[in-house]
């Protein structure tokens, strides 16, 4: 039950991270260049493979112009996100 639960938050993340980047209109690279996080991991997280952390997070979220809470529909930061990285 924990990994089906950990499973649909890291796919709604992805979903956000993919989003709120294209809302921006940044592409992919410059994206994963901007906010200085390795394109291997951003590409897993956007693909709900991984969970990304907390720097890595505000990181985007500076790039993207939103606050943090946005990758994660706009509520406080799961836990079982973070801790999962």
């Amino acid at each position: 039950m924990a990994d089906e639960n950990r499973t649909a938050v890291l796919n709604a993340v992805a979903e956000h991270l993919i989003s709120c980047r294209a809302a921006e209109g940044i592409d992919f690279e410059d994206a994963a260049d901007e906010a200085d996080v390795d394109r291997e991991r951003l590409a897993a997280a956007e693909a709900g493979e991984i969970a990304l952390n907390e720097d890595e997070l505000t990181r985007l979220a500076e790039t993207y112009g939103v606050s943090i809470t946005a990758f994660f529909g706009g509520r406080v930061t799961p836990m079982n996100y973070l801790f999962g990285a």
